[in-house]
This record gives C-alpha cells, sequence and structure tokens, in this order.
C-alpha cells in the first residue's frame, strides 16, 4: 500500500466529512483496496479529521471467506456471527472496530469508496419515485430496495452487483439504497469527485422546492416555560440538556416522517413526541416511554418549533442537526412523490441493532456535530 493511495483517501474523507451537505455526525464511510488489503473507516469515527493511519486494514482473502459462510437464521446471532468474522479478518496489528458496510465496499471492484447520505440524495432514496427517478437520471446505476444494513444489505448488494456485471461487462460505480444513501466509486479520488458533482447536479436540477430554514419570531416566553421541565423529566430528575429551533420548515414538517433512514434513527431517534398546547408534558413522556422503551431525542411542538433532548449539549446538538436533515429529505421528495417511510419491522431492527449502538456511541463520544441551520 503506498502512502499516496493512502493520503488521497485521507483527503478525499476529509473534503467530505466535513461539508455537512454530505456527512452528519459519525456517518458514512471510505475506503481504499489493492488485491491484498481494505483499507476502510472504522465504526463511528469522524471522516472530518481522520488520518492515513486511522483506517481499519482489513485482509481481503479473510473477507472473501464470509461471503460463502453459512450464518445462522436468527437476526442477533447472524450479526454477531459475522461481526466477530470481520473483526478476526482484521489484519492483525489492528485493534479498531470497521464499518458495518465494509462487506459492500470489499464487492466493488474500483479501488475507492465513497459512501455517504446527503439530504439532496436521499430526497429520491426516501421518496415515493425513488426507483423510478434514479432509473430516468441515472440508467447506469443500482437501485437497492430498502434491507436492513450490514450482511443482509451486502448480500443483496452482491446479488445486483453480479447481475450489473453480467449485463454490463463492468462493475458499478453508482448504487443507490433506498432510505439509505449512496455509493460513488471509481480507480482514482478525481474521478470520485466528477461523479459525486455530476449526480447533485442532475438531482438539484429536479428539485423544485428547498426548506426554508429562515430565521421567525416565536414565544421566547413560551420557550423558556417548557425547556426547563423537558430538561428535568427527560432525566427522571437528572438535568439533560434542551434546544429550541423553529422555522417555516420546521412548523410545516409532518412530525410522522421520524426515522426515514438508519443514521436518522441512530442519531435523533425513530419516533418523535408531539405536544400542542394544553397537554400535559409529563403524562406524554411517560407514554412515549412506555410505548417505545427510550426517552424521545425530538419533541415536536406544534405551532412553536422542536426541541432537541440530549444527556449532554454534544447529544442535543447532533440530533438537532440530524432532525434538520430530516426536514430537509422531507421537502426535497416532495419533487419525487413524497416521503417513503421505512417499514417497521426494518425500523425495529435499527433501533434494536448492537452495530448502530455502537456507532452512536463512538461518534458522540469523539465527534462534534457541524451543523445547526
Amino acid at each position: 500500500m503506498s502512502c499516496a493511495n493512502l493520503n488521497a483517501l485521507a483527503k478525499m474523507s476529509n473534503k467530505y466529512g466535513s461539508d455537512s451537505n454530505f456527512v452528519l455526525a459519525g456517518g458514512g464511510n471510505t475506503s481504499f483496496k489493492d488485491e491484498k488489503y481494505l483499507y476502510i473507516k472504522g465504526s463511528g469515527s469522524s471522516l472530518a479529521t481522520i488520518q492515513p493511519e486511522d483506517f481499519v486494514v482489513m485482509d481481503r482473502a479473510a473477507l472473501a471467506t464470509i461471503w460463502s459462510k453459512q450464518y445462522s437464521d436468527n437476526t442477533a446471532v447472524r450479526e454477531a456471527e459475522v461481526l466477530a468474522d470481520m473483526m478476526d479478518a482484521r489484519r492483525k496489528d489492528q485493534t479498531r472496530r470497521p464499518s458495518v458496510e465494509t462487506m459492500l465496499h470489499d464487492l466493488l471492484d474500483w479501488k475507492f469508496i465513497l459512501h455517504v447520505h446527503p439530504a439532496v440524495v436521499n430526497g429520491i432514496t426516501c421518496a415515493v419515485n425513488g426507483a423510478e427517478t434514479v432509473a430516468r437520471l441515472f440508467p447506469n446505476a443500482i437501485w437497492v430496495p430498502c434491507t436492513e444494513p450490514g450482511y443482509i444489505l451486502a448480500m443483496k448488494c452482491l446479488e445486483s452487483v453480479e447481475s450489473f456485471k453480467e449485463k454490463n461487462g463492468q462493475c458499478p460505480n453508482l448504487i443507490f439504497l433506498e432510505n439509505h444513501g449512496v455509493f460513488f466509486a471509481a480507480n482514482t479520488t478525481d474521478d470520485v469527485d466528477v461523479i459525486v458533482a455530476e449526480v447533485m447536479d442532475r438531482i438539484k436540477a429536479e428539485i423544485s422546492e428547498e426548506p426554508d430554514f429562515t430565521e421567525i419570531p416565536y414565544d421566547a416566553d413560551k420557550v423558556a416555560e417548557i425547556a426547563p421541565v423537558l430538561r428535568m423529566l427527560a432525566g427522571n430528575g437528572k438535568a439533560h440538556s434542551a434546544i429550541f429551533c423553529t422555522n417555516p420548515a420546521i412548523l410545516s414538517w409532518n412530525p410522522c416522517y421520524s426515522g426515514v433512514t438508519p443514521d436518522h434513527i441512530v442519531y435523533c431517534k425513530a419516533l418523535t413526541l408531539v405536544l400542542s398546547d394544553g397537554d400535559d408534558i409529563a403524562s406524554a413522556l411517560d407514554a412515549f416511554r412506555a410505548a417505545n422503551g427510550y426517552t424521545p431525542r425530538i419533541v415536536y411542538y406544534r405551532g412553536l418549533g422542536v426541541f432537541a433532548l440530549g444527556e449532554t449539549l454534544h447529544t442535543a446538538k447532533t440530533a438537532l442537526s440530524l432532525y434538520l436533515d430530516e426536514v430537509s429529505i422531507s421537502v426535497y421528495a416532495k419533487s419525487f412523490g413524497g416521503v417513503s417511510m421505512m417499514p417497521d419491522a426494518l425500523t425495529n431492527f435499527i433501533v434494536n441493532w448492537e452495530a448502530e449502538s455502537y456507532r452512536s456511541k463512538v461518534s458522540l463520544a469523539g465527534n462534534v456535530a457541524k451543523r445547526l441551520d
């Protein structure tokens, strides 16, 4: 592995990782591969700051055995088995945990891979007419229907990639994942940049409405009354952080459009607590916890705005940044038939998935949320 390739990988990672239009919190991943090794971002680590020496080095021969191995039919057992094999596939001097999407990176023939979740792209991947739109705008791309991330997603992509290669004689360099994000692939980082620019420009030309995040006046006294109540109740007596935000896009947002992708579930939960004037906050919060098994990250107060909650200010800021991204997606999706939600079974899988829990813990411990539009 040449230093030049690792330096190029780090430079590409930092470029997109520091741009909130492409990456928020610990989302997204990148890789470079040669014949022997795959160099990939660790789970939950920051693309914005990753350095050449920080990538997890994976033995590709060991990874190859995972494709043909039989795993348990039990979901939890299967995921634990796959994780164990992935950890064993690391080069012996490695200690970091590889990205959950390592297998998908290894699958693609191209040397450099960029996987991100831009709101502009997810305006299509999370849209009713997403598959049709991708087929029209990007006829040489693959569309992968909504499925469990990790091993199951990799196996679905394996089928699609092999079919594409049989028809076209080469590996695809563009993969859209329904309710998830996009993979860009090429043999140089410059070529990745070209593909990214072309995709973003083509989608933006189709978008008829942008989210309106203009600052607007609000009832500051009401916010000052509600915020401390949420802080104390959310922490069961131990003060949480609560950040308030409002704008026209938030006020017109449909609270049903929560958890549209795995990243949004990881950082701002699958469901939103909705309050209206006259509601008893304590009762509403208790009912939400009883029904869902967790404290909400986002509290939507009709006619006022949202409160982002977290154990720390950093956690609350991260939740707010992902929530605003979710609002953007819901607006962009209007241009492509409206929002299409993930199936409940898949949402529940992600809520309880150990890999995403791990990624969230690592990211929230070491990264700073980058957008508070």
